[in-house]
């Protein structure tokens, strides 16, 4: 028994040994360790193999050693050359942009039937005609306080109230004419700037009544704004003469806008027009070198203007638009010529009044429109006034308007007007206008 616990020790001893050798020599490639098995290579060759190949491999993983750099004198091309900018990313942006980018292209063609029902106008008291408007624009920012604006027109050149082209004449030639051509500068917040000719309607508050939608005016006008109060004046020029002083009507009007969703959005204010030596326009019309409104306001035995045109007018604009698919407007003015003299009586009042619901620049939405106008002859200034009424300033009248969205951008709006003057003796007429406009 003690003989073969020496001969377990022994044993123990010379097996540890053996790992402990084993332990201590690398790890062969399974390719060496497969030509050992088989008798092709001794394992001293094949250890000695794989102590080269692991010679070379940790060679190749050790850092490079930078070689020494030796200064030299460079090129002189090379020595002399400029230094690159880094890239300005605005620059290439602005680089990138294209020319036409800068511009804004916009406008309508609009595409009319109407008829008249006029006593005396035919032998049936009735007329009925085709029309066209177009109206092509193009508008860029020169600068971030200054832009520019021109936009052509189809329509009698000496019409103002009026773009439309009748379809006759056997295929003639639209007239086409510029309506704007204006510049407009903004320096500050509150302070705007436009000169030249241009429309008006989008700068101001005012009525269809009073200035037509089809007027673009020329001169200059200014608009201050000072959070929810604005003010704007105006310098229009009527006709110049060589003869006597210039024609022309200095204006403005201030007001304020103020409300909440719930209870809608009011603006109140008030305004005034002085016009000087309306007469010059007015022998324009009676000789026919003007074109448009007919001379509604009273005249003397000699055709000179009775009254002068020192125009108060004050307004009061609601819109609710909590309801998106029902919008509510509200426009209610009122007008009253301090300057009117009248014959034994002054006619010198005038009202109008106009309520919206819905809308129309979405497919197959509708809106509703009720206008009511009042004026007596001298209430406003003729050669401005509403032309579709064809009563100019010297009218009592209803319009009914029904519009509906069609595709994008374009609707329909049929449009019914009754008639009749105030004071002249000319007949009541009644108007139906069945329109289809194209925004582009």
């Amino acid at each position: 028994m003690k003989r073969w616990r020496i001969w377990g020790a022994v044993l123990a001893v010379v097996l540890l040994g053996v790992l402990g050798a084993g332990a201590e020599e690398p790890e062969l490639d399974p390719l060496l360790e497969l030509l050992v098995k088989r008798g092709l290579i001794t394992m001293e060759e094949a250890l000695s193999v794989q102590a080269e190949y692991d010679r070379k491999r940790a060679a190749e993983q050790a850092p490079a050693v930078p070689p020494r750099v030796v200064a030299t004198t460079p090129p002189r091309e090379i020595a002399t050359a400029p230094s690159i900018a880094p890239i300005d990313e605005k620059v290439t942006a602005k680089d990138d942009e294209k020319w036409y980018d800068r511009f804004d292209f916009r406008g309508d063609l609009r595409l009319r039937t109407e008829i008249f029902w006029v006593e005396g106008i035919s032998p049936n008291d009735r007329r009925g005609r085709f029309r066209a408007r177009i109206r092509p624009g193009i508008y860029t920012d020169i600068t971030d306080w200054m832009d520019v604006g021109l936009q052509l027109r189809s329509g009698d050149p000496l019409d103002p109230v009026s773009d439309n082209s009748t379809f006759d004449g056997g295929f003639s030639l639209i007239p086409i004419s510029i309506s704007e051509g204006f510049a407009g500068l903004h320096p500050t917040d509150w302070l705007d700037l436009t000169f030249g000719k241009f429309d008006a309607h989008k700068k101001w508050v005012v009525t269809d009544m009073q200035w037509d939608d089809d007027v673009t005016v020329e001169g200059a006008m200014e608009e201050f704004s000072f959070g929810p109060l604005k003010a704007d004046l105006y310098q229009y020029i009527l006709e110049e003469s060589k003869n006597e002083k210039d024609a022309f009507v200095l204006g403005g009007q201030a007001y304020g806008v103020f409300g909440s969703d719930s209870i809608g959005t009011f603006k109140v204010g008030m305004g005034y027009d002085n016009w000087y030596r309306p007469q010059l326009v007015a022998d324009l019309t009676l000789s026919g070198k003007l074109h448009g409104n007919r001379v509604t306001n009273l005249l003397d035995d000699e055709d000179q203007l009775i009254s002068g045109f020192e125009i108060v007018n004050g307004f009061v604009n609601w819109t609710w638009a909590k309801n998106e698919r029902w919008p509510i407007k509200l426009h209610l003015f009122g007008y009253y010529n301090t300057g009117a003299r009248g014959l034994g009586k002054e006619y010198d009042t005038g009202y109008f009044a106009r309520v919206e619901v819905g809308g129309y620049k979405e497919p197959y939405q509708m809106m509703f429109r009720f206008s009511r106008y009042y004026s007596e002859p001298d209430a406003l200034f003729y050669v401005f006034a509403q032309s579709d009424t064809t009563m100019a300033s010297d009218v009592d009248g209803y319009r009914l308007d029904i519009r509906m969205g069609f595709v994008k951008k374009s609707y329909f709006n049929v449009t019914w007007y009754h008639t009749k003057p105030v004071f002249h003796l000319w007949p009541k007429m009644d108007r139906l206008q069945i329109d289809y406009i194209i925004v582009f």
